[in-house]
């Protein structure tokens, strides 16, 4: 894998406030969120931004649904809420069988329509969890709560198996998932001592990309589990506090959102992601 320098980071679009989180929907389009509950849409090949919507808090984690409909994680309100393309927010999940959310952070699709949700618990305690809503709206605790600040999640097309950043561990986990969906035992896939990781993207090859908050680094993991970086900006111009990732369809950039800024920012990887799930609900 190659290294890329800050210099080849593309500036895709500038004044978002402060996005945590990009991610693309079935219509093609660039989604992301704001620190004032902005929910803000990015129409390419320009980029030509947008704000679809306002939820009020701070919106964390994004997932679209097959009618581009957003899931979006309120850590304000402590809950998912759904945004519909005219603007309308209803709740999704504030709570599942063993109590309300905490943080939720991130979530995303499994190919039956599961909705897998990350709830961070405090940052200071080991207490994240990781939930499923069902397509019934039911919601559920499938491991947890005891984890480092669960964080971004990837979703593998290949095995279905699940993997979850622990940003306070400063690793990777890999949780295995059954046919019938029960979930196996959790192990460290990989560590990245010296960081604090924050979000997931996953290649058509199997490599994990994973996007550090501090310092501002993208790194990747091979599918032989090696640790490689992959981009680093000391300066914080083009990689800022960078937190969540996104495959561009059909393409071989990178979208990635920074936190600490006000841009999205993309960088040409030379791989495909793999396949993003977008169900009928």
């Amino acid at each position: 894998m190659r290294q890329c320098n800050a210099h080849q980071v593309e500036i895709i679009q500038r004044g978002l406030d402060h996005a945590e989180c990009v991610a693309f929907g079935p219509d093609g389009r660039l989604y992301a969120g704001g620190y004032n509950g902005q929910i803000y849409v990015m129409t390419p090949p320009k980029f030509e931004l947008k704000q679809l919507a306002q939820t009020e808090g701070v919106i964390l984690g994004l997932a679209l649904d097959g009618n581009n409909n957003v899931y979006a994680c309120n850590q304000t309100k402590r809950c998912v809420q759904r945004i519909s393309q005219d603007g309308t927010i209803t709740p999704f999940c504030n709570s599942s069988t063993d109590g309300e959310l905490n943080l939720p952070n991130y979530g995303v699709f499994d190919k039956d329509g599961n909705y897998f949700l990350t709830d961070s618990g405090d940052f200071r305690i080991p207490s994240g969890r990781l939930m499923r809503v069902k397509r019934d709206g039911s919601a559920e605790s499938m491991i947890g709560g005891n984890w480092h600040f669960l964080n971004g999640l990837a979703m593998s097309p290949i095995d279905g198996s699940i993997f979850a950043v622990e940003s306070t561990a400063a690793d990777v986990l890999r949780i295995p998932m059954a046919k019938d969906a029960t979930l196996g035992r959790p192990e460290i896939y990989a560590q990245l001592h010296g960081t604090v990781p924050d979000g997931l993207a996953l290649a058509q090859s199997g490599n994990l990309y994973c996007s550090c908050y501090y310092p501002n680094r993208i790194y990747v993991v091979t599918k032989e589990r090696n640790v490689e970086l992959l981009l680093e900006d000391p300066m914080g111009d083009a990689l800022n506090q960078p937190t969540n990732m996104a495959f561009e369809p059909n393409g071989t950039r990178l979208f990635f959102s920074n936190c600490a800024g006000e841009h999205v920012g993309a960088i040409d990887v030379g791989e495909k992601g793999a396949t993003l799930y977008y169900p009928l609900i």
